[in-house]
């Protein structure tokens, strides 16, 4: 989780960056990241790239210009849709300002209110849960004869029908590993939309594609691997990867 606190006392910025640390070790917070800053300024030079794990914690006041925070939050959610905003503040009569700059913030606390740890506990705790089940979703899941193992779709490049085994295929990895699965072709199809079906012996990531060879008919992928596409697929293919 990336933390970047925007407030232009020190002593308070401190004291939101321990409670944070805090709150993390109690929840179990991974990647912890905080970064600090003083100025909307300094936030604008140092925005990152768009991500639900981005948590942006604003005062609205800054250097005495009482809607700095709410001014910066509209650059912030232009640049990342997925980030979540937290106001904290004295100033409890800009709450319904926040819908007219129409942030969608995810919490409102007010600083004389004497409950911020616990508020900023809730509101982790529920950034934590909105991470994770959008992790979950980016995992494709097979059983092995022991298990149920997980793996990123961005690490897989494509599946092959096994011709020995109606019954299984076989998935390519971007470390170069074959994977047999107790699944054919037509049972990922019917219960994937991640992966697309380029020839009637291969389904293809298109996400790992670097490019398609109309030459020889082939999909080539980021780590050098290589398979079939059939003609009748191969501009379909090709718009997907653009």
């Amino acid at each position: 989780m990336n933390v970047f606190i925007l407030e232009d006392d020190h002593n308070q910025q401190r004291h939101l960056k321990t409670m944070i640390e805090k709150i993390s070790r109690e929840i179990s917070i991974n990647e912890l990241k905080i970064h600090l800053f003083t100025s909307t300024d300094q936030l604008k030079m140092g925005l990152p790239v768009a991500s639900k794990k981005n948590v942006f914690i604003l005062d609205l006041e800054i250097n005495g210009i009482k809607t700095a925070g709410l001014e910066i939050s509209r650059v912030i959610r232009k640049h990342d849709e997925l980030a979540s905003i937290i106001f904290i503040t004295v100033h409890d009569e800009f709450v319904y300002t926040t819908y007219k700059y129409r942030i969608s913030a995810l919490d409102f606390i007010a600083k004389d209110r004497g409950n911020i740890q616990e508020e900023l506990k809730q509101d982790l705790i529920h950034i934590q849960k909105e991470v994770q089940a959008t992790a979950t979703k980016e995992l494709f899941t097979y059983k092995s004869y022991y298990e149920e193992i997980h793996i990123p779709y961005k690490n897989i490049c494509y599946f092959e029908a096994n011709h020995s085994n109606t019954h299984s295929s076989i998935m390519y990895t971007i470390d170069n590993q074959q994977i047999r699965l107790n699944y054919n072709l037509r049972t990922i199809v019917k219960n994937e939309t991640h992966f697309f079906r380029s020839h009637r012996s291969y389904l293809i990531n298109p996400q790992q594609v670097k490019h398609v060879d109309f030459l020889h008919h082939q999909a080539v992928f980021y780590n050098g691997l290589i398979c079939p596409v059939s003609r009748r697929h191969e501009k379909e293919l090709f718009k997907l990867i653009k």
